[in-house]
């Protein structure tokens, strides 16, 4: 099992329309069946860039197609390169948890990382 990642292509980049992958979704805990008409915005950055926060958009087209969009990811990135989240440790909110504040971090390469697992697997086998 990989981690939930995309891989960018010339539509993604050049028309800011992504398909929001059912395993995209489940890490950023968004149930498509209860998605409506208003987008869900949740917070991300940019890795080490030294750039502001974006806004990662994840909506429903009038055809009911589960769609995402990262402001200044063609900045950024290029075709082919691959996209995957981690939660940060970094958490905001007022004296009310309530208001917490979850940020993403957004990682951009030209090669997937395993996941844990299979890198536990790989260390087993190989060495």
């Amino acid at each position: 099992m990989t981690i939930p990642h995309i891989k960018l292509t010339d539509t993604m980049l050049n028309k800011y329309i992504i398909d929001a992958k059912k395993d995209v979704l489940d890490q950023f805990e968004i149930d498509p069946a209860f998605m409506g008409s208003d987008p869900l915005y949740f917070v991300g950055q940019y890795g080490h860039l030294n750039m502001d926060d974006v806004l990662i958009k994840f909506y429903k087209t009038a055809r009911g197609d589960n769609r995402m969009s990262i402001p200044k990811l063609r900045k950024v990135a290029e075709v082919g390169d691959y996209v995957w989240f981690t939660e940060c440790d970094d958490t905001e909110y007022d004296n009310d948890p309530s208001d917490l504040i979850v940020y993403y971090t957004i990682h951009i390469g030209k090669e997937l990382p395993f996941d844990e697992e299979q890198y536990v697997q790989l260390q087993e086998r190989f060495g």
